[in-house]
């Protein structure tokens, strides 16, 4: 298949269909997560007069299916094996020959390679990629990624650091790839009531600050712990909420325990389906990480108008800006980490003078709506449709 640039630059303009037209939406599953929640969100908030969305996972039935099916978006879970991937690039390819999609946008690693085939077998209509996560663990993923890629037009990155990472890393071709960073709408933080500190087990005049993310290598959380000493030998006031679960937990778990400085200060709440409460208790958002795509946290740290402490990772370094929203340090290094979460802890108006930049730069650059409006030029541009009505139309949008 041509490359994403190639066909951007060629297709021939024709008006917009009379008729929605028909696109395809796959994810790897519908459990809740930063790109599933995503996918949701950018799903049910296209314009139907243009486009009549479908949703397919791979997995069976998740979390995340009521809401798509509530707004009237089709959505099928195909339950299938990810240890026979013929099979699931059969049960596919059948899903989108049923529905005869003009276009398919797949998301994350397992639903774009599969869908790359699939699409084959169901008649080849054009396929866009995914790319949430700039992997460095999995090298496989990079090299399955570019042997691929000819199968599809290219992909959309989650950021520009992912983008850089798959081009200079993966040895992914540029001319298939673009970049649309990921949105969030801010009401639900406004709504949010503060969960009481009291219910959390933490001081009311405690230093409070958050993590959200999986107990994972990835998130780099044995550093923040180190990191954590550091800060609480200095600030006898300072509290860290852990929120999460994943395969590092029992470890993460026994060190806090047999530490006593961060059993009586470090809090490990497990999964938490109120982030937005949490953060509205919370001073301040720390994400450790070693690497990542987009992190939906960090925009739901800003949109809540809280300020961020992060590791200048994937993502991270388009949405913190050091003495603007928040600080920044390397990623693995503890002693820097500890340092800038002892300054956020001695000066609580500079926190909220972040945070309300960082809710500003939500507004202007990150909304969902920019999203939505992102993904349907990029996807009419491809189908070579005339693209003045959806200019026309998002001009005359409130905030546009």
């Amino acid at each position: 298949m041509q490359t994403l640039a190639r066909r951007l630059e060629t297709a021939e303009r024709q008006p917009w269909p009379d008729q929605p037209v028909p696109i395809a939406l796959v994810i790897t599953d519908l459990d809740v997560g930063g790109a599933e929640r995503a996918l949701v969100a950018l799903a049910t908030r296209l314009n139907r007069q243009r486009w009549q969305p479908s949703v397919i996972a791979l997995g069976a039935d998740g979390a995340l299916v009521e809401p798509l099916r509530a707004a009237a978006v089709e959505t099928v879970c195909l339950d299938v094996d990810r240890r026979r991937p013929f099979q699931a690039v059969r049960r596919l390819a059948k899903a989108l020959g049923d529905r005869s999609p003009r276009l398919v946008q797949s998301f994350m690693f397992h639903a774009n390679i599969g869908s790359r085939f699939a699409s084959v077998l169901a008649g080849s209509p054009w396929v866009v990629g995914g790319i949430r996560v700039a992997e460095h663990q999995k090298r496989w993923h990079l090299n399955f990624e570019r042997w691929t890629s000819a199968l599809s037009l290219g992909s959309v990155c989650v950021s520009q650091g992912v983008c850089d990472h798959l081009r200079d890393v993966g040895g992914a071709d540029s001319a298939r790839l673009t970049v649309i960073p990921n949105g969030i709408d801010p009401l639900p933080y406004d709504r949010a009531i503060a969960c009481s500190r009291e219910s959390l087990g933490v001081p009311v005049d405690a230093r409070l600050v958050l993590c959200v993310g999986r107990l994972d290598v990835q998130k780099g959380i044995p550093f923040l712990l180190d990191a954590a000493e550091q800060v609480i030998a200095a600030r006898p006031d300072w509290h860290l909420l852990m929120v999460g679960d994943g395969p590092e937990r029992a470890q993460l778990h026994q060190r806090t325990a047999e530490n006593r400085a961060l059993a009586d200060r470090v809090h490990w709440l497990g999964r938490r389906n109120d982030v937005p409460s949490l953060l509205k208790a919370a001073d301040l958002l720390v994400l450790p990480s070693l690497w990542e795509g987009m992190p939906n946290v960090v925009l739901e740290a800003m949109a809540a108008r809280r300020a961020v402490v992060a590791t200048a990772v994937e993502g991270s370094t388009e949405l913190v800006i050091p003495g603007q929203t928040g600080w920044l340090v390397p990623p693995g290094d503890s002693n820097q980490l500890g340092q800038a979460l002892l300054d956020a802890a001695t000066d609580p108006v500079r926190l909220r003078r972040y945070g309300d930049a960082g809710r500003f730069l939500v507004e202007t650059a990150y909304s969902t709506q920019r999203v939505v409006e992102s993904y349907e030029r990029l996807w009419g541009r491809i189908l070579g449709f005339d693209l003045k009505r959806i200019a026309m139309e998002n001009a005359e949008k409130p905030g546009n």
